[in-house]
């Protein structure tokens, strides 16, 4: 119900522009633009007397650029400089903002927007005529002569110093346009510093950046520039320069332009300037930092939306571009802040006060102060003051400080220090010479000098007018190092206060900078050459030879010095100084040449005696003495040599192998060789013991890879070894009887020698047996004769590994075997040696249990044929002989 009512309303309030008067005429309308008949896909109209037609048509006859708002009915069309809005159904409508009243509003037609030709036309400088018999509209476009019409100048160019930004903020144009705009597609506005000229040639060239445009507005122009603008010449706008305004009228299509005449000479003045008053600044102390500032001005006489001033510091180099907007960016580090006080200013600066570039204030560089009262609710608002007069820090202190090198004690006496002393000594206790590495001297203040340690300084007194003096040999920089050569220093004088000035002490400005340097230098060898001369596998294989030093004027001794190449990457002239004397060789300095085979007791620098097999490289310390005492020279080092006998590494000879015992282990096996006739890079032997079924594939590799081997020493000249028990063979596995074997010897080489060690060849095969049981005797007998007990017996049928038989007297009751029979004491027993016969043995006075053979006790006897050897036992035991009474 509601969009049925909206339409109802909006029907009505169109109705009588419609239909109040003819909607077309009779003749059809025709609109013809410079010759050229409109084409219209809606037929014009005539409104309350005005031609209606096609919105788009008309503009785009025009070149006109059109947007169209939908929501709120409203057409802008812009052509060059000229912008016209229109409100459909208003007659309220703009040209280049200014507001017009239309005969008939714009309307919509079918679907098509319809404005007033002539409004559309006049608007965008066309000409119009209506035929009232033919029903034609004529639309003229302005004639053109080739650029010999022309605009007309505009007139009553001025310029007003209006702000206090420092910038063009502060300067406010204003003129009287020309006579017909028509012809105007825009204003320039030029900014000129006085004295120089413009003429409409020149003015054309000007880049966009270095002029203001204004658009033609049916109004004369007043306007202030932005902080942006600048002079024709591309400088920002500032204040203390005089300016001319030139205002260059652009002629619309083919029309001429036009320059205007030169406004009065406008010069920006800082009103703020007056307002503080002038910014007087003044030298009041020595301290070279902020406290020998002192700035005074005015305050403002109303107070009431200023926050605090702040006082810039600015260098004389930099002054000039120093504005408001300038001010406003230094960070707050780089100005001082002051309180307001309800009374003029005058404050000293602190020792932390640096200048707006950021470096703390100091002696000898010129500034100019400004002052700026900061708008407390705007800063942009605030107001800059004019630049003080020219400020250089100077000091009360010491001039004309020079340095000189005049020793070569490579000390502080090298170092002369001169200065002629400050003018008024009335407050000044002493001075005193300070030794500044440059590394660090960037940073050196009078804060910094003040807390030197007395020790690090050179104490001088005010007693004459000038002072010359060569430093002492402990002299220390302000760090506490020794003064040396070859170090970068700058010097300074610090004049120390005394009495009302105490405390208030002043730093003189850096020396020139002085690296210290002998006359003489102290050089290394030349031609380092090192050789293996012999085969003591000590030093006395190792010639040295090289050539002395040019100038040995400060040369003591030559110290060589044999340094393992595992080392020597490392090794430094540090090094080398440390070095103790029983690691190195002395030569002394007789001669152009030394050629030294070194001694055998040398040793290299860390301790070790020089030995074949070891790689090393050779320096040579040059020593210094007199002025270069403790100051050596250390020679590039030599080539690597590795000391080498002549002799190789051999095998042993006369490899032999026996079976010597029963033990079924290593025991059983006897090794014998005769060593290499050289060991010196033999460092053992190594019994191998190898399996007749692998010692064909037996190899140097596999004698070394083994950790199954005997170790026999080099000491003497052969060897005879019984292995051990617990010997085994290359494949890990113990040393038996009944399994054959080879034997090799290894000649393993130590870690000097450059080659392989050796292996022997293999000895012939052996197969260890084991104990044969021992054959019995036979018909053992007895018989008692003056108390004595005799055995007799036939011998064993195999006496080859007896070595005795044994006569046992047994209690009868008693059980007796082998192994007990094994096990009694010897002086339990009788025994003979077997002699190839049968034989007759006393029996001892006591039994096998070790107790006397008593009468009336039965016993047998018994004949044990012992084996060869050691080892255990089998057969040997005889039967026992009948019972019988002692």
């Amino acid at each position: 119900m509601k969009k049925l009512w909206i339409s109802i309303l909006v029907g009505l309030m169109v109705f009588p522009v419609l239909f109040g008067v003819p909607a077309r005429a009779a003749t059809p309308i025709k609109v013809i633009i410079d010759g050229t008949a409109l084409s219209m896909d809606q037929p014009p109209v005539m409104v309350n007397g005005r031609t209606m037609v096609p919105l788009r048509a008309i503009f785009e006859a025009f070149n006109a650029r059109i947007l169209w708002d939908q929501k709120t009915q409203t057409v802008t069309a812009t052509k060059d400089s000229t912008t016209i809005v229109l409100k459909i159904g208003s007659k309220n409508a703009s040209i280049n903002n200014k507001s017009v009243t239309l005969d008939v509003p714009g309307l919509n037609l079918k679907g098509r927007t319809m404005v007033p030709t002539r409004f559309v036309s006049e608007a965008l400088g066309r000409e119009v005529g209506w035929n009232q018999t033919t029903k034609v509209v004529t639309i003229t476009s302005p004639a053109v002569d080739n650029g010999n019409t022309s605009s007309t100048p505009v007139t009553g160019v001025t310029g007003q110093d209006v702000s206090d930004y420092g910038d063009g903020r502060d300067l406010q144009v204003s003129f009287v346009r020309g006579g017909n705009e028509a012809l105007v597609d825009q204003y320039r506005v030029f900014i000129v510093k006085t004295g120089y000229g413009l003429n409409l040639s020149s003015v054309q060239t000007i880049a966009a950046a270095n002029y203001t445009a204004l658009p033609v507005t049916g109004a004369n122009p007043s306007f202030t520039l932005t902080s942006g603008s600048r002079t024709m010449d591309g400088d920002t706008i500032k204040n203390d320069q005089g300016y001319t305004v030139y205002v260059l009228t652009i002629g619309k299509g083919n029309n001429a332009n036009v320059l205007s005449s030169s406004s009065s000479t406008v010069t920006l003045v800082n009103k703020t300037a007056a307002i503080l008053g002038t910014i007087q600044v003044n030298d009041t102390n020595d301290y070279n930092d902020g406290r020998d500032v002192l700035v005074s001005f005015n305050k403002l006489a109303d107070e009431s939306k200023t926050s605090s001033y702040r006082v810039f510091a600015v260098k004389t180099a930099n002054y000039t571009s120093f504005n408001l907007a300038a001010a406003n960016a230094v960070p707050a580090a780089n100005y001082t802040v002051i309180s307001k006080t309800g009374s003029n200013i005058s404050q000293v600066l602190s020792s932390g006060a640096r200048d707006t570039d950021g470096a703390l204030i100091r002696n000898g560089i010129s500034y100019r102060v400004f002052v700026m009262a900061v708008n407390s609710s705007n800063t942009a608002n605030s107001l800059l003051s004019a630049a003080s007069s020219v400020l250089t820090l100077s000091t009360a202190g010491i001039s004309n400080l020079s340095v000189s090198d005049v020793n070569d004690y490579n000390d502080g006496r090298d170092l002369r220090v001169s200065f002629t002393h400050a003018a008024d000594e009335s407050y000044i206790s002493q001075y005193r010479i300070m030794v500044v590495p440059t590394s660090y001297y960037s940073s050196f203040s009078v804060s910094e000098a003040n807390n030197v340690a007395s020790a690090y300084y050179s104490a001088v007194g005010t007693s004459g007018s000038s002072t010359s003096l060569v430093l002492s040999s402990s002299t220390r920089d302000v760090r506490g190092s020794l003064i040396k050569n070859g170090i970068n220093y700058r010097v300074y004088v610090l004049s120390v206060g005394s009495g009302s000035n105490s405390g208030s002490n002043i730093l003189s400005p850096a020396s020139a900078e002085i690296m210290l340097w002998n006359d003489y230098s102290l050089s290394a060898v030349t031609n380092l050459a090192v050789s293996d001369v012999n085969d003591y596998n000590d030093g006395r294989d190792l010639k040295v030879a090289f050539n002395h030093a040019a100038d040995e004027t400060y040369v003591s001794q030559y110290r060589i010095m044999v340094v393992p190449t595992s080392y020597y990457s490392s090794f430094s002239l540090s090094d080398a100084n440390s070095v103790s004397s029983g690691n190195y060789t002395s030569i002394g300095t007789s001669g152009s040449v030394t050629s030294q085979v070194l001694a055998s007791t040398t040793r290299d620098v860390r301790g070790s005696l020089i030995k074949n097999g070891v790689s090393y490289r050779v320096y040579v310390v040059s020593i210094g003495s007199g002025t270069y005492s403790g100051t050596n020279v250390l020679s590039a080092s030599s080539a690597v040599i590795t000391l080498l006998n002549g002799t190789s590494v051999t095998a042993v000879t006369d490899l032999s192998v026996s079976d010597v015992d029963d033990y079924s282990d290593g025991r059983d096996l006897r090794v014998a060789f005769t060593h290499a006739p050289d060991e010196t890079y033999i460092t053992q032997y190594r019994i191998l013991i190898v399996p007749t079924s692998y010692y064909s594939s037996f190899s140097l590799a596999d004698a070394i890879n083994t950790p199954y081997y005997t170790v026999a020493s080099t000491s003497g000249n052969s060897t005879s070894q019984v292995l051990d028990a617990s010997a085994k063979d290359v494949r890990g596995a113990a040393i038996k009887d009944g399994v054959g074997y080879k034997v090799y010897v290894l000649s393993a080489a130590d870690s000097n020698y450059s080659g392989p060690s050796v292996l022997s060849g293999a000895s012939s095969a052996i197969t260890l047996a084991g104990r044969a049981p021992v054959v019995s005797v036979t018909n053992v007998t007895y018989g008692v004769s003056n108390n004595v007990i005799r055995v007799s017996f036939t011998r064993s049928s195999n006496e080859n590994n007896i070595s005795e038989y044994r006569v046992l007297i047994v209690p009868a009751k008693q059980g007796f075997g082998l192994s007990d029979a094994l096990g009694v004491q010897s002086s339990s027993y009788n025994a003979a040696a077997p002699n190839g016969a049968d034989l007759t043995i006393a029996a001892a006075a006591r039994d096998v249990n070790g107790n006397a053979i008593s009468s009336g006790v039965k016993y047998k006897a018994y004949i044990l044929a012992v084996s060869k050897g050691s080892g255990s036992q089998t057969g040997g035991l005889s039967d026992s002989t009948e019972d019988f009474e002692y």
